[in-house]
């Protein structure tokens, strides 16, 4: 432990993989842990092929409801940052971190006011039709979301007869399976791995490439620390903490 903060202190230029843990305390189910977010779905969906299907944009376009059932439950606002995401903060504010790559869609990194921050999966402050990209900020849909509604895009475009085989639906800006991240994670992660002196995986089990890769691209000189619940097997790290984040 002493190593970690020695550590901690030391470095200038961090960078914070984040993923699900660091939101757990805040009532947010994490995915893959035994009472998680995909364990939940196989009980609630049973039609759905695997989990992992309600961020698959082929099922999405066929049957988007488990989607936005589970939207409901982190919808932004109906949280508060954990001491996690303080810590993080706190980084940024002694000028140490230079860069946290969330794997977050709830947005609690903005509501603890960090802004060095890629969000690699995207987020729910924006939603676009999946036909026309007309874009809506995420109040546009809320009513509906809750009302347990799908959200519909508005504009005259989508209701031209030559698009009435697709449904217009305003999704989430989120990076589903079988999309790409935004080119801002790319751009960045090229220059942050040039003065990176520390990296600290907090509450990600690395499952998702690309951003799994990032302990693996770092230069080997640069030590890593992981915060987590339970230890990466397939990944090694100088140092690990186990337990909750927080």
């Amino acid at each position: 432990f002493d190593k970690v903060v020695a550590a901690i202190r030391q470095a200038r230029n961090i960078i914070m993989v984040t993923g699900a843990g660091i939101s757990t305390s805040c009532g947010i189910p994490d995915f893959r842990s035994p009472d998680g977010l995909y364990a939940r779905l196989k009980v609630d969906y049973p039609s759905l092929p695997q989990p992992e299907a309600m961020f698959d944009m082929r099922y999405f376009l066929q049957n988007p409801r488990p989607f936005f059932d589970f939207a409901k439950e982190i919808w932004p606002g109906l949280f508060q940052p954990s001491p996690s995401h303080k810590f993080v903060k706190a980084l940024e504010t002694r000028g140490q971190l230079r860069r946290d790559y969330t794997q977050n869609i709830d947005t609690l990194e903005q509501v603890a006011g960090i802004s060095n921050i890629v969000q690699c999966h995207g987020s729910f402050n924006t939603a676009s039709c999946i036909l026309c990209k007309h874009q809506v900020t995420k109040e546009a849909i809320r009513d509906q979301v809750f009302a347990g509604q799908i959200p519909l895009c508005p504009n005259h475009i989508c209701s031209d007869t030559l698009l009435h085989h697709r449904v217009p639906v305003l999704k989430p800006d989120i990076t589903f399976f079988r999309e790409d991240l935004p080119q801002t994670f790319y751009e960045h992660l090229e220059s942050d791995l040039d003065v990176c002196d520390l990296v600290i995986v907090m509450g990600s089990s690395l499952q998702v490439q690309p951003v799994s890769r990032i302990p693996d691209v770092v230069d080997d000189s640069v030590p890593q620390i992981l915060i987590n619940r339970e230890p990466l097997r397939h990944a090694e790290f100088s140092a690990e903490l186990l337990g909750s984040c927080d």
